[in-house]
């Protein structure tokens, strides 16, 4: 088989593993903020308020918080995510019904977070958190045709304050300072010419954004919030092999100077929440994302020749969720949510190895419980069910792969919050 078709093959499926439903959200969005906004499936994120956590959804509604607030936690993701199917490489003279599957081929992550909230006055509030938006780990068996591993991860340090412009209005702000790194390998077998590692791409980055939050009380029981989140660029500077290099552009690529370009979208998110009553709340949200910010996935070295390039052409997304809150007694409150988070690839035929992203559903249920009178435990569970999807991607530089992926998830989240 010709180098250069290996080229692409080998290119192809490393950057569908950068947008594999590793995440439980959609691309490679994580949503984990906090235990309490899992157990009501993030649903009226930017206008609750019980705990810190607020500040990652919006910053306005730390008015509503107690003088001092604090927040930790982990959720565990757990990921169940397959990929089977076939590879007809005959018209470049390989196998027409090569083995292309792998089971288990994402793996369990921790993800942690951080908030703290300090009121200085009865207008004034200042908070900072740490968190993640974004990563996945993913790991290909060595003799699977999808094959190699892929490691991002990104961390969100965010100092916020906000101000209370009126007895209805208030107006948050924070600044975003995210680090990213990431991992991609890539490795062929023999049978179709490969030797171990024939693609590693390792790189890391600063990026800067901002969000900008509203709160609006139209009385105790009801109010809305509303955030932006800009974009974050990053350029993930590093080093980077490409074997193939060599048949393509008069090589070798072993070990050079290589950086990847890559935009974290931006979001909109709208959310209301009303009390029906003492012990009844009703919550629901709507979050746009910007995921057209992610036309394609290329590392360079030399500052012009590709050492990876893949087209993604990503569509701009919503997600919807719906939830109840329920204050059980002056101890424990119980929570529930729904949400259907849309997929950023824009139709079946753009389903391919690189990209095999489907729409998913949430179902979530959490609970906190007061230890004391200023320590509680919250916790919340999550099942993400995507619906199998069918990939069939023909291609003339790189034969047709037709098979099926899966990509269910269960997240588990606990966590402390204290108010002084």
């Amino acid at each position: 088989m010709p180098h250069h078709h290996l080229c692409a093959l080998a290119t192809g499926t490393i950057a569908m593993i950068l947008a594999s439903p590793a995440a439980d959200a959609a691309g490679f969005q994580l949503a984990e903020r906090s235990a309490s906004g899992l157990g009501r499936a993030f649903s009226g994120e930017a206008a609750i308020a019980d705990d810190p956590s607020v500040i990652s959804s919006n910053p306005a509604a730390m008015v509503l918080l107690d003088d001092t607030a604090v927040s930790v936690g982990l959720s565990t993701i757990i990921p169940g995510v397959d990929v089977s199917g076939t590879a007809d490489l005959s018209a470049l003279g390989g196998p027409s019904a090569f083995p292309a599957s792998d089971k288990g081929v994402v793996e369990t992550k921790v993800v942690p977070y951080l908030y703290a909230a300090q009121r200085i006055n009865d207008q004034f509030s200042v908070g900072f958190a740490s968190f993640t938006m974004y990563g996945l780990a993913t790991d290909y068996a060595p003799g699977a045709y999808i094959t190699g591993q892929s490691d991002l991860t990104t961390i969100n340090l965010n100092p916020s304050a906000s101000v209370r412009l009126t007895d209805k209005l208030s107006l948050g702000l924070g600044v975003s300072a995210v680090y990213s790194e990431a991992t991609l390998t890539g490795n062929l077998p023999a049978s179709l010419g490969g030797s171990g590692r024939m693609l590693r791409l390792e790189g890391d980055d600063w990026g800067f954004g901002f969000n900008l939050g509203l709160l609006y009380e139209f009385s105790d029981s009801t109010r809305i919030g509303i955030n932006y989140r800009s974009e974050v660029d990053l350029t993930l500077s590093g080093s980077g092999d490409n074997l193939f290099i060599p048949a393509v552009a008069g090589g070798p690529a072993v070990n050079v100077d290589a950086a990847a370009d890559l935009t974290l979208p931006d979001s909109f998110e709208f959310s209301i929440y009303h009390e029906i009553n003492d012990r009844w709340a009703v919550h629901g949200d709507v979050m746009w994302t910007g995921w057209s910010d992610f036309p394609s996935l290329t590392a360079e070295y030399g500052g012009q020749l590709p050492l990876l390039h893949n087209h993604e052409n990503w569509k701009d997304t919503i997600r919807l969720s719906i939830g109840a809150t329920c204050r059980y007694n002056d101890k424990l409150t119980l929570r529930c949510g729904f949400a259907f988070d849309e997929s950023p690839v824009p139709d079946s035929d753009h389903r391919t190895l690189r990209i095999p992203d489907g729409d998913r559903y949430w179902a979530s249920i959490g609970a906190s419980y007061q230890l004391t009178e200023r320590y509680r435990i919250d916790l919340g569970y999550t099942r993400v069910i995507t619906p199998d999807t069918t990939i069939h991607e023909p291609g003339a530089g790189n034969g047709t792969f037709t098979g099926t992926a899966t990509g269910d998830v269960n997240v588990i989240s606990t966590g402390i919050s204290a108010s002084f």
